[in-house]
């Protein structure tokens, strides 16, 4: 019986080690690599502008994209990067355009604006509108698509009348924690 055990341990143990040895080796030569540069700005404001109208009936919404430097994550497709946390200012976790209980949901996406923090190497613009995402949910099954202009006039009758960024507002990076960095750049502010 104890021979048995040791064995079925001993397997066990070279089981996990299999599974888990690739997976270690990963990490261990991707977080070994060298870490991306800083960003100039580890802070920004984005304000914008929506307005829409549902049904005949305007709706606009201001509010600001707000976005933070968080750190330096980990990827195996790309290695180490920079990340980024993206908030609105009104709390809000995003933009609902159309909400029909569980069921359906239509969101506007406002994109990250962290790409205005960082280096543009690639040249891209990102100031075009949005996009509309359409997520649904029937019983377990649950979609998630991008619809046009055009479908959320037919099918929603929504129609999206301005959109626009304001000025940003960004902020360095400074030497100091995210916490005293951000309350000097409030007091700074006023």
């Amino acid at each position: 019986m104890k021979q048995f055990l040791k064995t079925s341990l001993v397997v066990v143990l070279v089981l996990i080690a299999c599974i888990s040895a690739p997976w270690l080796l990963l990490y261990l030569g991707l977080s070994a690599g060298e870490d991306p540069p800083k960003p100039a700005y580890s802070y920004g404001e984005f304000p914008f502008y929506l307005e829409y109208e549902i049904n005949g009936h305007s709706v606009i919404v201001e509010d600001k994209v707000i976005v933070r430097n968080a750190g330096i994550g980990l990827s195996e497709g790309t290695g180490k990067y920079i990340k980024w946390k993206q908030t609105l200012a009104s709390g809000n976790k995003e933009i609902v355009l159309f909400e029909d209980g569980e069921a359906e949901k239509l969101i506007f996406a406002i994109r990250d604006r962290n790409y205005h923090l960082e280096e543009n190497q690639e040249g891209n613009k990102y100031d075009s509108r949005p996009d509309i995402y359409r997520k649904a949910r029937k019983e377990n099954m649950r979609s998630f698509e991008v619809m046009t202009e055009r479908e959320l006039f037919k099918y929603y009758k929504i129609k999206l009348i301005k959109f626009e960024y304001g000025e940003p507002l960004k902020k360095k990076t400074c030497g100091i924690n995210e916490h005293q960095c951000l309350q000097s750049f409030i007091r700074s502010e006023k």
